[in-house]
């Protein structure tokens, strides 16, 4: 006891030297936690970005895109293989088309505008050239005509533009599996035709009743209307199709196997996009974040065996004469070495409590400035240019890779008991590596030769 009360109060003897010490290494302890709470977040965010992101493939007919191009929608065998094939663990599928004048009684809310009209300039040549018809013929769509999209899925939330849960401003969701004539409508076409749960409107023949009212604050989106999949093909007499389907993979190292499956089993029938590559861009940037934080911890580490190292080297070589007279009054190597080992961990452990509690305030901003700084290398990277006009169904894939560039923003750290305890043990490290240096030179001191040289 006596050993160990000499090592704390020599600690303290210097108090400005010691002062020093504690400051240096509390700084060093605080960016070794800061920078394991680092670390340890974002590993934990690779693992769930490689079980939750990039693990979407985006499945639509060759040759489509939007309600543009040629091709013909995917078949209910094509789904059936889709969601069989091994390792997609769900699918949810789509299928859009657009109401006219003629097939419901709403006023459509979203206006053309120039971009729109440009859209629809072919629908005019087709007027022009149905007039030549008899009376009896169906006469084409009034060209220049805004027109209400409606989507069927099996999902409503894959309408959601953050990838989240659909927000339902008012009544409930839909069940995107029954066949019922329901709907959820966007909330600028319900104010435009002064619809509310409860209401009704028709669509193809039919009457729909009003389920809920949704906004996902796009504005094309929330001018539109989602049906149950099923009701949406019986009302378009499309049985089992759908011009979109985003497949679920298990696991973001299982999408490439998937995506050649579904290639050789579809062939030149469907297109076929995934998020792989932006999961792994992702990816990669949170690894580069994760040794990035491990470089200063390893860094920190030295740095702070280095400041008890140096430090006990110095007060050694200046109580060489204590040592030496602690040593000719019978006092043993071991005694000796156990007072300055003492010393060493007593400045260690205040510094601990300082730089832990350092650590604990400085976490948070270290993990963000190394997240944001990542993130904006990454986003220059993995941005993709504007599509103009782009379909709405691809709304899943682009969604999906908003997301994914969003993982690396949503690093949040977080400080566990497992990083707190290593901290601890690092701590313990660096006092035993800062006190065995001294410790050896300590029993190489002989007390005849210290009090003659004296």
């Amino acid at each position: 006891m006596n050993l160990i009360s000499r090592g704390l109060k020599n600690s303290m003897r210097s108090p400005m030297r010691s002062g020093a010490i504690i400051l240096m290494l509390a700084i060093s302890i605080g960016l070794i936690l800061s920078m394991l709470v680092a670390r340890s977040s974002v590993d934990s965010k690779i693992a769930d970005v490689k079980a939750n992101a990039g693990t979407s493939i985006t499945i639509t007919p060759a040759g489509v895109m939007g309600f543009a191009g040629g091709g013909d929608p995917l078949t209910s065998d094509q789904l059936k293989s889709i969601a069989s094939t091994t390792h997609v663990s769900s699918t949810t599928s789509t299928l859009n088309d657009q109401l006219g004048t003629n097939d419901t009684n709403l006023t459509a809310s979203l206006e053309l505008g120039s971009f729109g009209a440009r859209q629809q300039r072919f629908s005019q040549t087709s007027t022009s050239s149905s007039s030549s018809t008899t009376d009896n013929e169906m006469a084409a769509p009034p060209a220049m005509t805004p027109r209400t999209t409606v989507t069927g899925t099996t999902n409503p939330n894959s309408v959601s533009t953050n990838g989240g849960n659909l927000n339902v401003s008012s009544g409930s969701t839909i069940d995107g599996s029954s066949s019922d004539l329901v709907a959820l409508v966007g909330t600028t076409l319900a104010t435009k035709n002064n619809l509310t749960t409860g209401s009704t409107f028709t669509a193809y023949g039919k009457t729909v009743t009003v389920k809920g009212i949704f906004t996902t604050e796009n504005k094309f989106q929330d001018s539109g209307i989602i049906m149950p999949l099923t009701t949406l093909q019986s009302l378009t007499n499309q049985p089992g199709a759908a011009t979109s389907v985003v497949a679920k993979v298990d696991s973001s190292e299982n999408v490439n196997t998937v995506v050649t499956s579904l290639k050789s089993a579809l062939g030149d029938k469907a297109d076929i996009t995934s998020e792989a590559e932006q999961a792994a861009t992702s990816v990669e940037s949170l690894s580069a974040i994760s040794n990035l934080a491990l470089a200063g911890v390893i860094g920190a580490t030295i740095a702070g065996a280095v400041i008890v190292l140096l430090a006990m080297v110095m007060i050694v070589r200046e109580r060489r004469r204590e040592i030496g007279v602690i040593k000719a009054i019978g006092g043993t190597s071991r005694k000796v070495v156990g007072q300055f080992v003492t010393e060493a961990l007593a400045l260690t452990i205040v510094s601990a409590i300082v730089g832990l509690g350092l650590g604990i305030l400085v976490s948070g901003p270290m993990t963000s400035s190394l997240v944001s700084s990542q993130s904006s290398n990454s986003s220059n990277s993995t941005g993709m240019p504007g599509e103009r006009g782009a379909r709405p169904q691809a709304g899943g894939f682009a969604r999906g890779v908003n997301q994914i560039n969003a993982n690396i923003s949503q690093v949040t750290a977080s400080l566990t008991p497992q990083v707190f305890m290593s901290a601890i043990a690092i701590t313990l490290i660096i006092a035993t590596i800062g006190s065995a240096v001294p410790a050896w030179f300590i029993s190489k001191i002989r007390p005849a030769e210290v009090l003659r040289s004296e």
